[in-house]
């Protein structure tokens, strides 16, 4: 899978492969986090589109269609019966799975249920479904998948997605698979241009925050919508496991007891309890059940590793998914930080996740490399470093030269030891 951006926000240029783990250095406010949110918005739109569409295209006739008939004033609101919502759901989607010819015949097969059966009287039903579908259909579906992109990049952007050095230019991003590609061009932040030649059904998403985990039980189902998009996904993945029968969820187990078994055993090191749902979200102590915490009281470390855990149990995590970590090792002690990057690596390993990875940490980074080394999977691992041009940033592959992204973070550290020296020369002379 790779990557190529153009003039987007901070970026003028990036082509970033994504095989495996994808690593990108770079000082702050560059542009890295750009990369991810780019891939997990590029995921988390195209996810499903059409079905999407076709899901929003219904639910919209049928409002509409309702609407207009409990508001009608004729003889409609005198002979009609009260239908529940889901009759005019699967109106719509009749109508709309349908040619003409027989839309006519759906019509009047749905104006039999409406009015009473015992009453002869004329309406303008015919003409307000007719109505109502010239309205839907006016919309392309490339002018709505267009307008899907525009929504969800501006959310994500907050409506910052062309360049900020050179406005006048499109923004460009192309994600390649397997020789097929999605292509997005923006204009004055709106998308112009969409081009899709492959169905994604794997889904992503970009974790940023620890403290998502808090919102667990601050957010009601209606207050999730209010939260920024990524934050939306993670909680559902959180908070939702799928519902099975009592044998399929009982070999489903198995065989994630089986993958996991490597990976748990490390997580829990750290984080050996489990989040059930009480009254609320809680914490429940592996070796003592009777111990409960708030999610929201964890520590800010503790809660990284909990994140994980909990999807992977929820088992909201697929083969080949998309896996955005940003600084993950911001809250993280040495030690744990490199309990992590063996986590991320067996897990890039064992599901075949494609994860990039933004940090600022040459310890961390050092654990990513050299576990990647230890679990033989080194061959799929990349390594970005952003520089800052006058037109934006430039993302350059240093692969095969990793010190480079080294000798960046060591520098500060040498300015330590500079200051240090010349604080204990001035000592001496006094």
């Amino acid at each position: 899978m790779r990557l190529k951006i153009r003039n987007f926000a901070k970026i003028l240029q990036a082509d970033i492969e994504i095989d495996g783990i994808t690593i990108i250095a770079g000082n702050n406010n560059i542009g890295k986090s750009t990369i991810g949110k780019i891939l997990d918005a590029v995921f988390n739109a195209t996810y499903n589109i059409d079905e999407k569409m076709k899901k929003a295209r219904i639910s919209s006739l049928a409002g509409r269609l309702c609407n207009d008939i409990e508001n009608s004033k004729d003889k409609m609101q005198t002979y009609r019966r009260h239908l529940p919502r889901r009759y005019y759901q699967e109106f719509a989607a009749n109508l709309l799975d349908n040619e003409k010819e027989r839309q006519e015949d759906i019509c009047k097969e749905f104006e039999k249920k409406l009015f009473l059966a015992d009453e002869d009287q004329e309406t303008n039903f015919a003409q307000m479904v007719h109505e109502r579908l010239e309205e839907n259909e006016q919309i392309s579906d490339q002018t709505f998948s267009k307008a899907i992109y525009t929504s969800y990049f501006s959310e994500v952007f907050h409506e910052q997605i062309n360049s900020i050095f050179l406005p006048d230019r499109s923004a460009e991003i192309e994600l390649s698979i397997k020789e097929k590609k999605i292509g997005l061009t923006f204009e004055k932040n709106e998308c112009t241009e969409e081009q899709r030649e492959i169905i994604i059904s794997n889904s992503s998403l970009y974790i940023d925050d620890p403290f998502v985990l808090d919102e667990m039980n601050y957010n009601s189902p209606f207050g999730i919508s209010e939260l920024p998009i990524h934050k939306k996904n993670i909680l559902q993945k959180l908070m939702q496991r799928e519902e099975k029968a009592v044998e399929e969820k009982a070999f489903s187990d198995l065989l994630i007891a089986n993958k996991l078994e490597e990976i748990m055993q490390i997580i829990n090191r750290v984080a050996a309890g489990e989040i059930t749902k009480k009254q609320k979200y809680v914490y429940t102590l592996d070796e003592d059940s009777s111990k409960e915490i708030d999610v929201a009281s964890l520590s800010t470390g503790l809660k990284a590793f909990v994140i994980l855990k909990q999807l992977l149990l929820n088992g909201n995590l697929q083969d080949k998914d998309v896996i955005v970590l940003d600084e993950p090792e911001i809250h993280l002690h040495p030690e744990w930080q490199m309990l992590y990057a063996e986590i991320i690596v067996l897990l890039q390993k064992k599901y075949n996740f494609h994860i990039v990875v933004t940090t600022h940490s040459a310890h961390f980074l050092e654990a990513l490399e050299l576990y990647s080394k230890k679990y033989k999977t080194s061959a799929r691992c990349n390594y970005y470093l952003a520089n800052l041009q006058k037109e934006g940033a430039v993302f350059e592959n240093v692969t095969g030269n990793i010190s480079k992204i080294y000798k960046q973070m060591v520098n500060p550290t040498l300015l330590l030891s500079n200051l240090r020296e010349e604080l204990e020369t001035e000592d001496d002379e006094l």
